[in-house]
């Protein structure tokens, strides 16, 4: 029962292949605190750098609109036209906000999720419509790690403007009886002031978050003992199978050895280091032929195939030495060796027909 249970639980890392599946489900760390941080950053520079240009078309709004208070509108076509340049004029002050928390949103996106994209992550889910499930949800780990970020944002938050507050106290009351012009401007900067401090304590918030997220991501993918034998029986195929492959493998690799072994005509030997099994039919090839060729404990299965097969076998050090290192299984021999390989060729058959005599 206990080994059972251990397999069950998620001890082990996350495979590499379990990784690419959560991706392809589009299933990704991301922050949404990172997120929300730099969607108000680039809004708050967006706000500073176009601020000019944002209050030119506040002013031509209310000087249109303050201009026509006295026109009545007589007619649906007017009330047509007005809504349509007050919709101009809104969508004028609101678009370099809009470009910029676009391209930021997407840029953001990008860099977080490294450009995974998956339509599953769409996809609707009966689980997301089950009121248990959204319970468990709320109650669990998570629930509560969002529950507590978001408390902590209110707490921060009030803090600042507290402490802000606290501290100018005595300015905040002089914009009473001081001129309306000089209390905005010393508000915009007081509010600057807020924002500027808000959004650091937020973005120090964020990379905790973003801390957390990779660790509770990596958490949810972990994967059973059961879970990790199964991927590499999936992908590398059943040890036993394996190993019965490998060992059929073996034996077709023998049955050719023998095969090519039986074929040749001579076996060239270094004595021990080397062996080169060696075909020649001059009515069907242009040059001797390596058959096989080995290496230490292949030589000396070569040699005793070669005795076993009463295929001749010549010594010869600096002749295998060549063959070996420049000559490939089932290719002709190099030209250089030609002459070197027909002494020895000429040999054997000068012995093979002094036994048949």
């Amino acid at each position: 029962m206990a080994d059972n249970n251990s397999e069950q639980e998620k001890t082990e890392e996350p495979t590499q292949r379990r990784l690419e599946e959560a991706r392809e489900e589009g299933n990704v760390d991301v922050s949404t605190e990172i997120s929300s941080v730099m969607l108000l950053v680039v809004a708050l520079f967006t706000i500073i750098g176009t601020g000019g240009y944002i209050y030119g078309r506040v002013r031509s709004l209310f000087i249109t609109f303050f201009l026509s208070l006295g026109t009545p509108v007589g007619n649906q076509e007017s009330a047509r036209s007005y809504l349509e340049s007050a919709a101009m004029y809104g969508f004028e002050i609101m678009l370099p906000l809009l470009i910029g928390l676009i391209i930021t949103a997407l840029i953001v996106n990008l860099v977080q999720t490294k450009g995974a994209f998956s339509f599953k992550a769409m996809e609707p889910k009966a689980s997301n419509l089950n009121p248990v499930e959204g319970m468990k949800n709320i109650f669990s780990m998570k629930g509560l790690v969002e529950l507590a970020k978001g408390f902590s944002k209110l707490i921060i938050v009030g803090f600042i403007v507290y402490y802000t507050i606290h501290s100018n106290i005595n300015r905040f009351v002089a914009f009473a009886v001081m001129p309306i012009e000089y209390s905005l401007g010393q508000s915009g900067y007081y509010i600057l002031i807020f924002l500027t401090k808000i959004l650091i304590a937020l973005f120090v918030l964020s990379i905790g978050d973003a801390a957390y997220q990779k660790y509770q991501y990596k958490k949810d993918l972990k994967m059973t003992k059961k879970e990790v034998e199964d991927e590499r029986k999936e992908t590398e195929g059943d040890p036993h199978i394996k190993n019965k492959r490998k060992e059929m493998g073996m034996g077709f690799r023998q049955k050719r050895l023998d095969h090519a072994v039986l074929e040749s005509d001579v076996v060239v030997t270094n004595p021990t280091h080397y062996a080169i099994a060696l075909q020649y039919d001059p009515d069907q090839n242009n040059a001797p032929i390596v058959m096989a060729k080995g290496q230490r404990l292949r030589a000396l299965k070569i040699k005793e195939l070669a005795s076993d097969l009463d295929v001749p076998i010549v010594e010869n050090k600096p002749v295998a030495q060549a063959l070996y290192a420049s000559a490939e299984v089932d290719e002709y021999i190099p030209e250089e060796l030609y002459r070197a390989v027909a002494e020895i060729l000429a040999y054997v058959y000068k012995l093979k027909n002094k036994h048949n005599i």
